[in-house]
């Protein structure tokens, strides 16, 4: 899985070729750029996922750095967004771009694209420790969300999904783990899963959206619709049922997701179906 991106010394360069060179921002302009990126609407929905799992934090009576722990999270989710867009957009070279640049620990200050900037962002939240396994996950990550294109029913659709929720909340869980004071295995398993729910839910909004970016390789039909909101709901009523102090934190989210679905712009269309067929065989 780790394989599906191996970017070389030809792509070096794909940042600088794909977009206009720009002056690279000032160390003074750096969290004034991130902040930007923030306050825009499409990302509002990964911004508040932050303070959402401190709750959490407290829910499980975790010690740590709390400071450190939500500032790793939001260039964690700022991130993911970022570059969720840009593939959504239909950006051939994302994936190329945020490899290359997290190949070393060294930030680089001149990136002239939102995709290099946040990964250099992240970068920085990063220690040597986490580097190697940090870097393959996301590989896995990456390779996840191709395998969710080939997905030829809503049964393996359903378990890409859960895969793919599962993964990011791992991650977010590996970036904060040096800010914790223990191993919170329990608090890991709970992340996880909510992740997994996450995901299901952002599907249950998006599925006719995907549809019609051509980004489904299985035919939506009104069964496979209500199978997928089966398996949410059951998802959802289990953990709710687990965690019943934290149900107004899992009703935010959802509500979070359903609103996020109006500030997201649906630019993929063909073009980004296209570039899917090419990467992935038998797509389409």
């Amino acid at each position: 899985m780790s394989d599906l991106i191996s970017p070389d010394a030809n792509h070096a360069d794909a940042e600088t070729l794909m977009h206009s060179p720009e002056a690279p921002l000032s160390l003074s302009n750096q969290n004034d750029h991130f902040d930007r990126l923030a306050g825009q609407p499409q990302y509002r929905h990964f911004v508040r996922i932050p303070a959402r799992i401190a709750r959490c934090l407290d829910y499980f009576d975790v010690l740590g750095d709390r400071p450190a722990a939500e500032e790793t999270l939001l260039a964690y989710y700022v991130f993911i967004g970022v570059v969720d867009q840009a593939i959504d957009s239909g950006d051939p070279m994302t994936a190329t771009i945020v490899f290359n640049r997290l190949k070393t620990l060294v930030v680089d200050h001149t990136a002239t694209t939102d995709v290099g900037f946040v990964t250099e962002r992240l970068k920085s939240h990063v220690n040597d420790a986490l580097h190697q396994i940090f870097l393959d996950k996301l590989h896995h990550l990456y390779g996840t969300v191709l395998d969710e294109r080939r997905a030829d029913s809503i049964e393996s659709y359903i378990e890409t999904r859960k895969h793919l929720g599962r993964l990011t909340a791992e991650l977010s869980y590996l970036l904060i783990r040096p800010a914790l004071r223990s191993e919170q295995p329990e608090l890991r398993e709970f992340m996880e899963e909510v992740g997994a729910i996450g995901c299901l839910v952002d599907s249950v909004v998006d599925l006719r959206i995907d549809r019609r970016r051509g980004l489904l390789n299985f035919e939506l039909t009104f069964l496979s619709q209500f199978k997928l909101l089966l398996s949410t709901l059951s998802a959802g009523l289990s953990i709710s049922l687990a965690h019943p102090r934290l149900l107004g934190l899992f009703a935010q989210a959802i509500a979070d997701s359903v609103r996020d679905r109006f500030n997201r712009m649906d630019t993929a269309g063909p073009r980004l179906a296209n570039q899917i067929r090419s990467e992935v065989p038998g797509v389409g």
